[in-house]
Order: structure tokens, then sequence, then C-alpha cells
């Protein structure tokens, strides 16, 4: 069987690494001059910066986790601790770890009762059901309530909890205030917080998408080619890039959703169409500052992230990148990446960005030189999320899509690495089996 595959990130790639994994012919295109997509690398002056995904998040990610380990690449990933810092608004310093949600007790803002209560929501959790795979689309349309994450976590946490606990991780994971967010998903990250462990392969997240064509031998991979159109020929479907057609019996389409959109609208809906151009994207900026030599080679975290009470906060992390992943920057080196929530960038300019995020690294590490560089990364649409009635909606749309044609991309749950990986394999077993 002939399949084409449109869109050369994760999804895309775990797409058709599964279908010649099954014996098909594969053609993937992809508009960028690499694969990767939104996780793709940015090499610059012997530096890897991540242009979007930073870490893969250990047992939380069932199906990159068991295909990296097919593919023999999972003993390759380079464990991160996420050792961190809270740093509230008096510049006090409150050590936790970033993926042991447990050590968040700790922090001396929280009153006993405040612990109580934190305790007490997490074992109601541990013990009722939720989605397996937090970045299910599928799954965690089953458990949405129409709640958002805001309004339930300072219900069942208290108001302190909410500011110190859930706000830094959440405007670190996905950079906008939690009552934008649907519930399934962090709380499914809650239940199986215990398997949440941080690594990142040596070339940075990129590489998995790498990975995936690398072990597909005989794929077809078309870069820099955009595809123009779409159309259906017989019982199969035309694809034109670059002024050539290119005919295939199924296809997988792992774009951005407003890109499905476009590429397929006459053959879909209205109101499916509609689904897909309102999924939720935001705004997203983060800055990278290089130093030759590192100005912070001691110091005791490699995350801060910034905190205090009920305060709107322009910078939602910051992260030492050489602890995170050290085959990224020169040795003797160190990258600063400062990440952005997504209200104020509404009225910042990209060198008020760039200023702000030198501020903070120094506010945040200490003193420092002239960095080497300061690269900032900014996208009108940066980042999927997933508000009330999302996963509902999202999910509804595979069943309106015509035969034939295979929807893949983190926006049918969460942002992240596991969303599209699982997303485009599925959608090439669905291929592969002729199947919804």
């Amino acid at each position: 069987m002939k399949v084409i595959v449109i869109g050369g990130g994760p999804a895309g790639c775990a797409a058709a690494y599964t279908l010649r994994k099954r014996g098909h012919e594969v053609r993937l295109f992809e508009a960028a001059d690499c694969v990767g997509g939104r996780t793709k690398q940015y090499k610059r002056d012997g530096y890897n910066l991540a242009t979007g995904a930073l870490f893969l998040m250990g047992g939380l990610y069932p199906r990159t986790s068991a295909l990296l380990k097919e593919m023999g690449r999972d003993k390759e990933l380079v464990p991160w601790k996420g050792a961190s810092q809270l740093m509230d608004n008096d510049n006090s310093r409150y050590p936790v770890n970033f993926v042991a949600l447990q050590s968040y007790l700790s922090i001396p803002k929280l009153t006993l009762g405040d612990k109580l209560k934190v305790i007490t929501a997490g074992i109601k959790l541990f013990l009722s059901p939720g989605a397996k795979n937090a970045f299910d689309g599928t799954e965690l349309a089953k458990y949405e309530t129409g709640e958002n994450l805001e309004d339930w976590s300072r219900k069942n946490l208290g108001d302190r909890a909410y500011e110190y606990i859930v706000r830094p991780i959440m405007d670190f994971l996905y950079a906008v205030p939690a009552s934008w967010l649907s519930l399934p998903f962090p709380l499914a990250v809650i239940q199986q917080a215990l398997k949440m462990s941080l690594s990142v392969p040596p070339g940075g997240i990129g590489q998995v998408s790498d990975w995936f064509i690398e072990h597909s031998p005989g794929i077809q991979v078309h870069l820099q080619s955009p595809v123009e159109s779409v159309e259906r020929l017989g019982n199969g479907y035309r694809v034109v890039a670059q002024g050539q057609s290119y005919e295939a019996d199924r296809l997988v389409v792992a774009t951005e959703s407003f890109v499905a959109a476009e590429l397929l609208k006459d053959m879909i809906s209205q109101p499916t169409a509609q689904k897909l151009l309102n999924t939720p994207y935001t705004d997203y900026a983060h800055v990278a500052i290089g130093y030759a030599k590192n100005p912070w080679p001691n110091f005791p975290a490699d995350i801060v992230l910034p905190v205090g009470y009920g305060e709107t906060r322009n910078v939602g992390a910051i992260v030492l990148h050489n602890r995170r992943n050290p085959g990224s920057v020169p040795p003797g080196g160190e990258v600063a990446g400062i990440y952005f929530n997504t209200p104020p960038l509404a009225q910042m300019s990209d060198e008020d960005i760039k200023r702000e995020a030198l501020a903070a690294a120094i506010q945040a590490f200490g003193p420092a030189p002239e960095p080497t560089f300061v690269h900032l990364f900014r996208y009108d649409r940066g980042l999927t999320i997933a508000k009330p009635g999302h996963y509902r909606t999202l999910d509804s749309v595979h069943a309106e899509i015509p035969a034939g044609i295979y929807l893949a991309g983190d926006y049918f749950s969460q942002a992240g690495v596991e969303a599209a990986v699982f997303s485009g394999e599925r959608a090439a077993l669905l291929a592969d089996g002729a199947g919804r």
C-alpha cells in the first residue's frame, strides 16, 4: 500500500516509521529543511538550541518510550534530575524537584492545613479513575467535566498550594493561566507522577524525529516541500507538492490543525473544518542566552521557577541548559533559557522580551558578563493547549474525516512529544488496517 505522510514533526515521523515497519511504501513531505516540527533543533556557533520541547517525561510517555526501546535508542537518552528552585517575589528560594511533587510540601509558605489539603486531594486522585495515557485525547475526553484547572486547584488544594505548586509547574509546561486549561490532563499527570522521570536525547528533542526516519529504511523524504493541495482520486488521493503530483492509497495528515483544515477544506464539512480551525494555539516565546564561559558553574539548581502570591509574572521559568543536556553547549559554556508566559507577550516587543530575559537570568542565577549571543524564539501559534471541552470536540473530528485520511498531531490532546508520537502511531495503525 502507498501512504503519503504530510508533516515531518514527531507525529508524522512516528507515523512514517510505523508504516514502514509494517511494509508499506511511504513518502513524507515536510515544509521545512529538516524534520522535527516544533521540536527541531537550531544550531549556531557550536550550540544546539531547543526551539520548543525540552525533555521527555519517562513513565508518562509510554509509546515514545516503547518505540525508542524498539529502535534501540533508549540507552542513549541523557537523564535529567530536574533540580529546581522556586524564587519568591522577595527573592526567597525554596528547593524542590520538578518531577517529585512531594518535594513541594517542604515549601515554607504552605501551612500545615495547606499540606493536609494537598495530601488529601492527592490520595483521592490516586484512588480515582483517569486516563492511563495522559496524552491520549480519546481517553482524556472520557473524563472531561468542563471544569478548569485553576478552579479545581483552588477548591481542592487551596489558594497557597495553587500559587506555589500548580502555577509554577504549569507556567513552565504550558505558559498559560491554569484557568485556560481543561482538567483531565493535569489530573492524569498527578495520578501517574510517581512514574515520571526526565531525559533528553543527546542531540536534543528534535533527534527523536531523526531517529524515526533513520529507522525507516526505504522511506522517501521530501524536505522543503510544502503540500499545495490534496484531492480525491478514485479510491485513493493525489497530493501536489512543488508542482508535482503524487498518488497514494492512504494519507496521514500530521500538520498543525489549521494547516489540515486548509488542505482538506474541499473534502470535509464546514463544521469539521471549523473544529480544526478553532483549536486553541497560544503565542509562545523563549530566549536562549549563550555564554562561552559558564558564569554559574556551581549554582545549586537547574531550573528556577518564579512564584509570588497572586501576582502576574512575565517569565515562567529559567533553565540552565548545560545541566539539562551537556552536549547542547560547547565545553565550558552555558545557555540560559528564559521561558515567557503567554498573556504578557501581546504587549511586548522583541527587544522587550530579550531585555527582560537578560534581567531574569541575572536575577535567577546571579551576575554574568556580556553574553556571546541572545537568541529569541517567538511564535504566533507556538503551543496547542486544551481548554475545557477541547478533548471531546477534537476527538469527534476523527469520525468526520473521509475514509483513507487519518489525522495526527499533539493538538488532539495536550502539547507534548508523547501526544504527537501517540497520535502518529495510531494514525498509521488505522491506515494499515483501513479502519477508524
